[in-house]
């Protein structure tokens, strides 16, 4: 209920409040928004849950209609990834607003949206393919059989089909088809991130090096809306992307993760909520605006004095 109030709040902001200088980036915002109410819908209606036994990592839904196809799982933990990519976009508006001004207008260009949009549609592609089939076994493996018993003794449900597993056993011969799916994962994530982190860098250079042409109110704004768009990067690195690092490599290493994995989740289902409290916050625009919404306008009653000459 929290992520999707405070997104389609800041949907109403970016519509109500958004400045003419910040241009098409409120349609970015806005995209990101929408996305976030998505997400958050998913995962509410599918209610999933991480199992960690030994060396074994698996994902399981939980909805009210048994989903017996597992690649409807792997499109679950496929869409969570789509919002780095996102940034990564977000990331490079940014620079080119302030190193390639003359740019930006591609972002007004249909062929050049539809280009951009390969980026997440890439990664969600990539994503689903390792989950549904890297990420698999058979229903008699050891590794499978002990998903079984974990999953029964913590819910006291049975699952035959619908989930998604990476086994790292030896026992078994699944652990080089876990660690090319561990490291198939980890390339991703740290690619987005370093993507980010170098955008970043170089919008931050090119700030400090702005032409005295530009005006010191167009600089302070650009500065503050990276900030947010660092911020907001911030988010899902925190709640989304450690967390399943976190475990998938706590299970290679034969750590024990438990309640990592309940956590994780949980986690997950925060994100969307402080990915949108964080721009409404360091946007200015917006944070006012939607303060002014709550609070109520002072009347002052001034005396005026008529001259007549």
């Amino acid at each position: 209920v929290g992520g999707i109030l405070t997104n389609f709040l800041l949907l109403f902001a970016i519509r109500r409040f958004s400045r003419q200088s910040v241009g098409t980036y409120k349609y970015l915002l806005a995209i990101f928004a929408s996305f976030d109410i998505f997400l958050t819908i998913i995962h509410r209606l599918t209610n999933p849950v991480k199992v960690i036994k030994n060396a074994i990592v698996s994902l399981k839904l939980q909805t009210v209609v048994t989903i017996r196809i597992k690649e409807i799982t792997g499109a679950y933990c496929a869409f969570f990834t789509v919002p780095f990519a996102l940034m990564n976009i977000h990331f490079l508006y940014r620079f080119w607003a302030i190193r390639h001004p003359e740019k930006i207008i591609l972002f007004s260009n249909k062929k050049f949206i539809a280009l951009i949009s390969m980026a997440p549609i890439s990664v969600f592609v990539s994503w689903h393919l390792i989950c549904t089939r890297i990420m698999s076994g058979a229903h008699d493996e050891i590794g499978t059989i002990r998903l079984y018993e974990e999953y029964f003794r913590r819910y006291g449900k049975k699952i035959r089909d619908g989930w998604i597993l990476v086994n790292f056993s030896e026992e078994d011969g699944m652990r080089t088809l876990g660690f090319i799916s561990m490291l198939t994962l980890d390339v991703i994530m740290i690619g987005s991130f370093s993507i980010a982190i170098t955008l970043a860098i170089l919008t931050y250079h090119y700030i400090t090096l702005a032409d005295t042409k530009i005006s010191s109110a167009t600089i302070n704004l650009q500065f503050k809306l990276l900030i947010a768009v660092c911020a907001q990067t911030f988010v899902p690195l925190v709640f989304v992307y450690l967390p399943y690092m976190g475990v998938n490599n706590l299970a290679v290493l034969r750590v024990p993760a438990y309640p990592v994995d309940r956590v994780c989740m949980q986690l997950t289902a925060c994100f969307p909520l402080w990915d949108a409290l964080i721009i409404i916050v360091l946007i200015r625009d917006y944070r006012e605006g939607v303060i002014s919404l709550v609070r109520k306008k002072k009347v002052i009653d001034t005396k005026t004095t008529v001259w007549k000459t």
